[in-house]
């Protein structure tokens, strides 16, 4: 399953405003990859989950066969967004 195209800088942003609040949940610590944005780092994969659940309603469910970590990666770098290796 790719990743939906219509999950926007606006979605990502509201994930990073759940992961604040909420903490990252067990298992979903990123590894290799992650988003900088102002001196906080994010699971890239955290934030195309939660961030579809903005744009359309549900989690994505970050099961490898639905999306892998590069393809979250190439995401939001296409977003702007800071991608930094670990």
């Amino acid at each position: 399953m790719p990743i939906p195209n219509n999950i926007f800088r606006e979605h990502v942003f509201q994930a990073m405003l759940k992961i604040k609040r909420e903490g990252i949940p067990n298992r979903r610590n990123p590894r290799q990859w992650a988003v900088r944005y102002e001196n906080e780092i994010y699971p890239c994969k955290l934030l195309i989950s939660w961030g579809n659940f903005y744009a359309n309603q549900e989690e994505l469910n970050p099961n490898p066969n639905n999306f892998q970590a590069h393809m979250a990666n190439e995401y939001l770098a296409n977003l702007g967004f800071e991608v930094i290796e670990l």
